[in-house]
C-alpha cells in the first residue's frame, strides 16, 4: 500500500514524464518545421531581401550563405511550430487553471500566433526598411555600401523575430490579469513608467542601434500597452 509520500512522489514523477514528452513533441515540431523552411529557403530569402532594393549584397566566405540560411530556416521553423509550442505549454499548465481560466486557452493560443505574425509583418514593412535606410545612408558620400548577405539576413531575421515576440505584450498582460497579478487600474498607474520600459525593450531586442527603428518599436509597444488596458477593462466588467 502506498503511503501519502509515495503518492506525492509518483505524481511528481508523472509530471516530469509529461513534461519530457511535451518537450520532445515541441522539439520534434521545431525540427520538422526548420527542415521544411530550409527546403523552401529560396523564396524565404528572396522575401527577406526585398527591403534591400538595389543594394549590392556579397558573401565573403564559401559557407556564409549556407550558414545564414540555416539560421533563417531556424527562425522560420520556430514561427511555423509556434502553435504546437504554445499548445504544449497550455496543455501542461491547464490542469492547474480554474475552469474560467481554461476557457481562455484556445483564444489565447490563436491570439498569440496572430500577434506574433502582426509584429513580424510590422518589422518587415516598417522597422526593417527604416533601419536599413538609416544605417546605409549614414555613411558619407564616396563610400559605397557592399553588405554581406550573411550579416544582412542575420540582421533582418533577428529584427523580424524579436518584433514578433515583442508584440506578445497584450497576451502576457491579459494572462497576468487572469492570474490576478495586474489590473487595468494598475496598468494605468504604471503607464508613465512603461514608456521607459518600452524604450529599454526596443533598444535590447532590435539589432539596429539607430533611434528611429527603436523609437518606432517603442511607440508600437506603447500602443499595445494601451490596447491591453482597454481589453482587460472591457473583459473584467
Amino acid at each position: 500500500m502506498n503511503t501519502p509520500h509515495d503518492v506525492n512522489q509518483l505524481t511528481f514523477l508523472e509530471h516530469l514524464e509529461e513534461l519530457r514528452w511535451r518537450l520532445l513533441k515541441t522539439v520534434s515540431a521545431i525540427t520538422a518545421a526548420t527542415l521544411l523552411a530550409f527546403v523552401f529557403h529560396r523564396p524565404l530569402v528572396t522575401w527577406l531581401l526585398k527591403p534591400t532594393g538595389s543594394l549590392q549584397l556579397i558573401f565573403t566566405a564559401p559557407a556564409e550563405y549556407f550558414m545564414v540560411t540555416l539560421r533563417v530556416a531556424f527562425f522560420a521553423g520556430l514561427y511555423l511550430s509556434l502553435p504546437v509550442l504554445l499548445y504544449q505549454v497550455i496543455a501542461f499548465i491547464a490542469p492547474g487553471l480554474t475552469a474560467a481560466e481554461r476557457r481562455w486557452t484556445l483564444p489565447m493560443l490563436a491570439a498569440a500566433f496572430l500577434l506574433f505574425t502582426s509584429g513580424a509583418l510590422f518589422s518587415y514593412f516598417f522597422l526593417l526598411p527604416v533601419g536599413l535606410k538609416f544605417l546605409v545612408g549614414f555613411a558619407p558620400e564616396g563610400i559605397a555600401p557592399m553588405l554581406s548577405i550573411g550579416s544582412y539576413l542575420s540582421f533582418a531575421a533577428s529584427l523580424v523575430f524579436a518584433s514578433g515576440l515583442s508584440f506578445e505584450l497584450p497576451l502576457v498582460l491579459f494572462f497576468l490579469s487572469l492570474m490576478g497579478i495586474v489590473s487595468s487600474a494598475k496598468l494605468m498607474n504604471f503607464r508613465r513608467y512603461f514608456l521607459i520600459v518600452a524604450l529599454v525593450v526596443a533598444a535590447v531586442v532590435t539589432p539596429s542601434p539607430d533611434i528611429f527603428t527603436q523609437g518606432m518599436l517603442a511607440l508600437a509597444l506603447m500602443a499595445l500597452y494601451e490596447l491591453s488596458i482597454v481589453l482587460i477593462k472591457g473583459i473584467k466588467r
